[in-house]
């Protein structure tokens, strides 16, 4: 069997829980050794979510040799001793801590200062900690603002993007998310909003607690329970609510974008955001093809691609931030 095989077949192991003990702690060693070991590893998971919800043998094949036939080296799996596995991830442990940019500033207006934080593109989500212990956490591209009333009579923060929140408990005072559409009251919870300007869609996933939302056009509320979603569609002004596994939506603040048998359209919605690209997609038939897969934030567009071509047969074409996409 060639190295390439071994090291896939393993990764399998590891993707069916196969793995104990000190395997599975040299196994997260080797993953996060290198660059190269990491795309090998989401690039054989991307191939084996994608294989697992009715596919023929015919097609599993084909995703694999496509996969092996890309695949040209990769650094080797070896043992280690216990001060290396300390020591790599001592190393992971202080670039997680290092990568951050996010940034804030002070805008006064009269009495009323305004601080904002503008959410930046490191390989994990920018941390907020409001002065009540809130925390808050930014997607790309994303402006979160409060103001200088924040925390005395009541909570009330702005959000232009994407983020998610563990709010800290205080019952005299009811923590307010406010966008452009929609007020969102939460009490001692955490739950994932996405509501950039440009998009129609707004979506809220509520994994602890409960939420209330009121739209600003209209009448009435909708409370959310654990594992609930709302998606609110500006243009139709109408409202989807939903069961959803809430935790994968919260997966993006480690940097891993899961996409749970969705179609590639509303994947690539998703990452058009985390990588401030348009897409064009020639084919509506492909736009409704079913994916199912988890891209980590440090790959570059080109190797999310040829992840989807693994599984998805589809010529792509990359220019500057416009990626057009085709059958092949």
């Amino acid at each position: 069997m060639s190295e390439e095989k071994e090291y896939s077949a393993l990764i399998i192991e590891y993707l069916q829980n196969r793995l104990r003990g000190q395997e599975l702690d040299e196994f997260y060693v080797w993953v996060n050794e290198s660059a190269e070991n990491k795309r090998l590893f989401f690039e054989v998971k991307a191939v084996y979510d994608a294989c697992k919800p009715l596919r023929t043998d015919a097609e599993v094949q084909a995703s694999w040799q496509r996969l092996l036939e890309k695949r040209k080296s990769v650094r080797p799996f070896r043992k280690f001793s216990l001060i290396k596995r300390i020591s790599a991830y001592a190393a992971i442990a202080i670039i997680a801590i290092a990568v951050t940019t996010v940034y804030f500033y002070t805008v006064a207006d009269r009495e009323t200062v305004v601080t904002r934080y503008v959410g930046g593109d490191g390989l994990e989500a920018d941390v907020v900690v409001l002065p009540d212990g809130t925390r808050v956490s930014l997607g790309s591209r994303t402006s979160f603002s409060y103001d200088s009333h924040y925390g005395k009579n009541n909570r009330v923060v702005y959000l232009e993007g994407e983020a998610y929140f563990e709010v800290a408990k205080d019952k005299n005072k009811p923590f307010v998310v406010e966008t452009k559409e929609q007020s969102i009251e939460a009490l001692g919870t955490k739950f994932n909003v996405t509501a950039y300007p440009e998009d129609s869609l707004l979506v809220t996933t509520l994994l602890e607690g409960a939420v209330r939302l009121t739209n600003h056009t209209a009448s009435g509320a909708t409370v959310l329970q654990p594992d609930e979603q709302l998606i609110y569609n500006k243009n139709t002004q109408s409202m989807l609510q939903q069961r959803v596994d809430a935790a994968q939506y919260a997966s993006w603040t480690t940097g891993y974008y899961y996409f749970p048998e969705q179609s590639l359209e509303a994947i690539l919605y998703r990452l058009s955001h985390v990588y401030g690209v348009r897409f064009t997609v020639q084919s509506e038939a492909l736009n409704r093809r079913m994916f199912t897969g988890t891209f980590y934030r440090g790959q570059s567009m080109k190797e999310i691609m040829e992840i989807i071509r693994l599984a998805i047969p589809i010529r792509y074409e990359i220019d500057d931030h416009h990626v057009i996409i085709a059958e092949k």
